[in-house]
């Protein structure tokens, strides 16, 4: 598998957040799936572990699903990379924790970094997630 097309890449882009709030987990990891044949690499900037991106995206969804609705703030997609602003909104709150994601695609492979900034101190145990759990 080569590079894909732009459009390709945006029905990703475009398909993952749909199923996402759909709360759609088949579909979502069908759009992985179908992306990164070869490998996903999902890395938390900032966190001195990672973690295989296949245990990372089902474990997203597994625990966070139901917590979150996501907003596309922006999707800039360049080439073969892509950056969005998204805003993970916590269902039935007014907190919001605003990502800045990247993606690479090549080879069948898909490369995501994740920057996440947390909200406000608030009703959230932000130990919960991933991307805050631990200091570097």
């Amino acid at each position: 598998m080569g590079t894909l097309t732009p459009e390709a890449i945006a029905r990703f882009m475009h398909g993952q957040v749909q199923c996402w709030n759909a709360h759609d987990k088949a579909g979502l990891l069908a759009h992985y799936r179908a992306v990164a044949p070869n490998g996903l690499d999902i890395d938390y900037v900032g966190r001195a572990t990672q973690a295989d991106g296949w245990f990372v995206i089902e474990e997203m969804y597994d625990k966070h699903n139901a917590q979150f609705r996501l907003e596309v703030v922006t999707t800039i997609v360049n080439g073969n990379e892509v950056a969005v602003h998204h805003r993970n909104c916590v269902v039935g709150t007014d907190l919001v924790i605003e990502s800045i994601e990247t993606y690479r695609f090549d080879a069948g492979r898909l490369w995501v970094r994740y920057y996440l900034k947390p909200p406000a101190p608030g009703p959230i145990d932000l130990g919960q997630f991933r991307g805050f759990a631990a200091a570097n």
